[in-house]
């Protein structure tokens, strides 16, 4: 992606943001619509399509749907210039633009006059750079009236009444951007996903990114965040601005409390630092209200984000003969042990979750077969081995543990989920009583939960559906709120995990080939990848991916595996079975029948 230089002064901006088709139908099928691969996005390098760009009435519509891109308040005036003088009259859009995903292929109808768009509707764009879902997936036909003027060209007679934006144009004009607002109990920072318009000059992204933080978090993020305090605000006639490598930020007295007033000044630097990372700088001034200006520079803020402790090369474990053990690594030596385990708490496993932090190591196994299955937890310092404890209350169908809250030293408030009986448990790491985790309007049961690093926003299959939500943690236990359902271009799925802050791993089947997929999408499903496109007719049951750094900018590259019956693979270029001959340890002769199951990560 290229990096665009920077002025060095201060720039003010106002802050914006296939099918079968019946013999006697009147349309002919006219080829293959917009790709939806994800590309740089950095919109610098795409050339603005017009009306007069082409005579092809398929990519004019094709066209049609980009010319929202760019500035927010001037889109409908880009739209109308594609339509004739009459369409422009009568045309009147509300100003947030749909952003849809078009499926199948533009049709023609034999008049030659019209264009039919089959779509998904992923969601309306706003002004603060959010894409907010729909409430329920919701998919149409688009209409659009083509005329065609001798010397002039095509025009626009008739559209639908929206401004509408394909994730084609999205993915080509606009980049993803991330900023942070503070968990409710100020442990961690949790990521907001936005999109900023490609062609914005480097020097007024910090104008736009403080709008952001000062509107608040996404919607769907509110109950697990907390907000900036009432009446912060840019000081004065002064905005963001990046000189001489610092990026100084004046905000009003009211950014910080009048209370612990020194803790949240560095809470308020480390989300700024977090959220402005990627730009060209080596210091923050800060200064807020009649406060002198601090200075900050170095790297201590990176652990206020949990995905900071995200590692290159992560740890990689099986379930084999009822016992984890660690797969080879490809570049070092490999012992075949697990952290918090030893022989005698490391059998009659089934499945199982490990994580450590700086200080600390969790576990989480699930042993025993049938109805004598149960969940054990545990804790231990690192280097020490976990005393596991039986987590009760639990009915039958315990499915795959995954821990999400593991603090570095308050052990007591460590927890996980795991599903059982088609409902989602929580659990504690000195075991004891699971909690159901209640969650409101949507029936069904549960198939897969994943937690994203920051172990607040999860992402969930219920009924066949794939969800997004937050996790609330109270006294009272845990509830799921936000819960919005994403629509990816697959039917039944059955699996899901993070890739990244901003994007996810879904298995499913294909909806055009009806074959077995695993794809990557954002995660307002805005935008998606293949990444394994046909992996045959067997189900994945169960995948899980190592998600990347943050630091990496590498959005949609991870390490990824996952499950099908009984057997385990990873997920490469192509998909490769994990087999006897990939475990670490001593050499020996694989049991006939017995191969690689379950495989997770060292989180």
């Amino acid at each position: 992606m290229l990096r665009r230089m920077i002025a060095g002064t201060a720039v003010v901006l106002v802050l914006l943001g296939g099918c079968g088709i019946p013999d006697e139908s009147d349309v002919t099928d006219l080829g293959p619509g917009p790709s939806t691969g994800t590309s740089s996005g950095d919109g610098s390098l795409r050339s603005r399509l017009t009306r007069e760009s082409t005579s092809d009435r398929a990519q004019f519509v094709t066209n049609y749907l980009q010319a929202a891109a760019g500035d927010y308040d001037t889109a409908l005036d880009r739209v109308k210039q594609f339509m004739s003088e009459s369409a422009k009259e009568q045309f009147n859009a509300p100003a947030a633009p749909r952003v849809i995903r078009p499926i199948a292929t533009p049709l023609l109808t034999k008049d030659q006059d019209r264009v039919k768009v089959e779509y998904e509707l992923l969601g309306t764009f706003g002004k603060n750079g959010l894409i907010e879902p729909p409430a329920e997936p919701t998919t149409g036909t688009y209409e659009f009236t083509l005329t065609e003027v001798t010397g002039e060209g095509l025009y626009m007679v008739e559209a639908p009444p929206f401004l509408l934006l394909s994730n084609h144009a999205l993915d080509n004009f606009y980049e993803e951007r991330t900023i942070y607002f503070w968990n409710t109990e100020y442990t961690g920072l949790v990521p907001d996903i936005r999109y900023i318009l490609g062609e914005v000059p480097i020097e007024q992204e910090p104008t736009i990114i403080m709008g952001w933080l000062i509107g608040g978090p996404a919607p769907w993020l509110q109950d697990a965040v907390k907000t900036l305090p009432d009446g912060t605000r840019t000081e004065g006639s002064k905005v963001p601005a990046i000189t001489e490598n610092r990026l100084q930020v004046s905000l009003s007295a009211q950014a910080v409390p009048t209370e612990d007033t020194e803790q949240a000044v560095d809470r308020l630097r480390k989300q700024l630092q977090w959220s402005t990372r990627h730009l060209p700088m080596e210091y923050l001034d800060l200064k807020i209200g009649h406060q002198d200006v601090r200075r900050y520079s170095g790297t201590d803020y990176l652990s206020s984000n949990p995905a900071h402790r995200l590692v290159p090369n992560p740890e990689r474990y099986v379930v084999y003969d009822r016992t984890i053990r660690r797969l080879v690594d490809r570049d070092r030596p490999t012992p075949d042990s697990v952290p918090g385990l030893n022989a005698e708490t490391n059998k009659d496993v089934s499945r199982a979750a490990v994580t450590t932090t700086g200080s600390h190591v969790y576990a989480a196994l699930v042993t025993g077969t049938g109805k004598g299955e149960r969940l054990r937890v545990g804790f231990a310092t690192a280097g020490q081995v976990a005393t596991l404890r039986e987590v009760t209350g639990l009915p039958g169908g315990i499915g795959y543990p995954v821990w999400a809250i593991t603090p570095e030293d308050k052990t007591d408030r460590a927890a996980g989920l795991v599903i059982a009986a088609g409902k989602l448990w929580r659990f504690r790491a000195q075991g004891g009583q699971a909690l159901q985790v209640s969650w409101p309007g949507v029936t069904g049961p549960i198939s897969a939960i994943a937690v994203a690093p920051d172990g607040h926003r999860v992402a969930l299959v219920i009924g066949g559906r794939l969800f997004r939500a937050v996790l609330t943690v109270s006294g009272e236990g845990m509830a799921l709120s936000g819960l919005r359902e994403l629509d990816p271009p697959l039917e039944s799925v059955t699996a899901v995990d993070f890739t990244s802050e901003g994007w996810l791993a879904v298995a499913g089947t294909d909806r055009s080939s009806k074959r077995i997929a695993i794809m990557e999408m954002s995660i307002d499903a805005a935008l998606q990848s293949d990444r394994l496109a046909d992996i045959g007719t067997n189900a994945v049951s169960y995948l899980t991916t190592y998600p990347a750094n943050p630091e990496t900018n590498r959005p949609t590259v991870s390490t990824l595996m996952y499950s099908t019956g009984t057997d385990a693979w990873e997920g490469l270029s192509t998909s490769v079975q994990l087999k006897a001959a990939n475990l670490a340890g001593p050499s020996s002769e694989p049991r006939p029948g017995v191969v690689p199951g379950a495989p997770f990560f060292l989180d």
